[in-house]
């Protein structure tokens, strides 16, 4: 309903109105969301609860690992331990995991980014202790089986050629190489078939013990958790965790983006995948919100969506005509400290003058954000803005995750209230100086998948950065 209230077909007043009241009632709402607690144990590890009335609770850790920490030789070693802690301990086996979580009806789920990664499992709020307990003793104990590495290998070199499957990801990886290429920020979270079938089990340790660390560590809970409780269990299962290395500390590698293209011709695949961006910011920069404003203005569009002059997306009612596109996404991507800010699509790749416009019409888009938009246009894209990230966060697991990854990042967290009125803080003068700083006649990394012979040439797409003229 809130997006419809602020669309393009109401009059300047109404919106306006509609704006202003939506986010005083977003401000009301936020104001009565219990606040996360923070702790720190004597080792260095974080605890992290936020409160919720519900009957069950999502309990984690999140750890400073990804593929940032790799290199070359072990790309694809941090995915690889994820995926091992599940095998086996030397306190129980597999199946025995299985039925201890079965027993108290939670479910345990994990991942790996580039620079994260993390363990969590829903459960009744009754069982809270005892998912603490088996997250530790996976965590802790896993034994790491020849066999089950050999298993497991096979699973993820399977995994990898399912990936492979979904272009979209595929281009937001091959934009990462481009982009990044030369430093860790490069290496994909799945590794390569190359640095699976080499990795060993003693890289697996190796990097465990490098790298699970308390101080790299957050314990993060939410919905029916309470912060006492949690800080007791954490301290029962990780509070006797030492920070002392054998090898090396590790640290994130240095970044340098490098203006570049990649493109793989293959006609066999129906469409056209592509991506243009530039360097982004990280999290902690001032320049964050307004780029996300300025990414949520620009919006989304495929073409399930109906042609609709009130579309959210000023971009989105321009091109949902166009027969060439398929869809289009703004993203504005952050890490620690760099990021890509851009937009990936879908075209149909026939026709290379009708490619070319519809790239131009993108371009233009940021333009008008870094020379023209109205403090109207961004009232309306905070607006989004908030539905989204606020709408993201409604389950225990997304509250859970979110706070862990802030506290990674900066140490600190920032209450829904505090991000509520730090976006409300971004107005047009805002945007238009972050895009004047990060976008204005940068360079641009693209990339291209399938019938890529339509893909307009580098040279123009970066001529059109400071050429806004298009």
């Amino acid at each position: 309903m809130a997006l419809r209230l602020i669309s393009g077909s109401a009059n300047s007043g109404t919106m306006r109105a509609a704006v202003r009241s939506f986010s005083i009632a977003a401000r009301d709402v936020l104001q009565n969301v219990p606040d996360a607690e923070v702790s720190t144990l004597k080792n260095g590890l974080r605890v992290a609860s936020q409160p919720a009335a519900s009957g069950t609770a999502t309990v984690g850790v999140w750890i400073d690992s990804g593929s940032r920490y790799e290199h070359e030789g072990n790309n694809g070693v941090a995915g690889f331990l994820e995926h091992m802690v599940y095998k086996g301990t030397g306190k129980h086996t597999q199946a025995q995991l299985e039925t201890e979580l079965a027993k108290i009806g939670a479910s345990l789920n994990s991942f790996t980014s580039r620079e994260h990664t993390a363990y969590y499992a829903q459960c009744p709020a009754s069982e809270v202790e005892k998912t603490v307990d088996i997250l530790a003793d996976v965590l802790r104990n896993s034994k790491f089986d020849e066999a089950a590495i050999e298993t497991e290998r096979n699973v993820l070199l399977r995994k990898m050629q399912e990936a492979e499957e979904n272009l979209h990801e595929v281009v937001f990886d091959q934009l990462h190489a481009a982009a990044f290429q030369g430093t860790p920020l490069a290496l994909s979270p799945l590794g390569t078939t190359d640095s699976i079938k080499n990795i060993t089990r003693r890289d697996i340790i190796e990097f465990a013990q490098d790298h699970y660390k308390p101080v790299r560590m957050v314990v993060s809970g939410a919905g029916a958790v309470s912060h006492e409780q949690l800080v007791k269990f954490s301290e029962k299962n990780f509070g006797d965790l030492a920070n002392e290395y054998e090898r090396k500390v590790p640290a994130a590698g240095g970044i340098r983006f490098t203006g570049s293209e990649f493109r793989f011709r293959n006609d066999n695949i129906p469409h056209m995948y592509g991506a243009v961006a530039v360097e982004g910011v990280g999290m902690g920069h001032p320049d964050f919100l307004p780029l996300q404003v300025a990414s949520t203005f620009v919006g989304q569009w495929d073409v399930t969506h109906q042609a609709s002059v009130n579309s959210p997306s000023r971009l989105a009612q321009k091109v949902s005509t166009e027969s060439e596109l398929i869809s289009y996404e703004s993203f504005s991507l952050s890490y620690k400290d760099t990021g890509l800010f851009g937009i990936q699509f879908a075209m149909m790749g026939t026709q290379s003058e009708e490619t070319t416009s519809l790239v131009r019409k993108f371009q233009r888009e940021w333009k008008h954000l870094t020379s023209g938009v109205t403090d109207d246009e961004v009232d309306r894209a905070k607006a989004q803005l908030k539905t989204i990230l606020f709408r993201s966060l409604e389950s225990s697991t997304a509250k859970a995750d979110s706070n862990a990854r802030q506290i990674l990042y900066s140490g600190a967290l920032k209450t829904a209230a505090e991000l509520e009125q730090a976006i409300e803080r971004v107005d047009a003068n805002a945007v238009r100086e972050a895009m004047s700083r990060n976008v204005y006649d940068r360079d641009i990394v693209t990339t291209g998948l399938g019938r890529t012979e339509a893909f307009p040439a580098y040279s123009h797409l970066r001529y059109g950065m400071s050429w806004w003229r298009l």
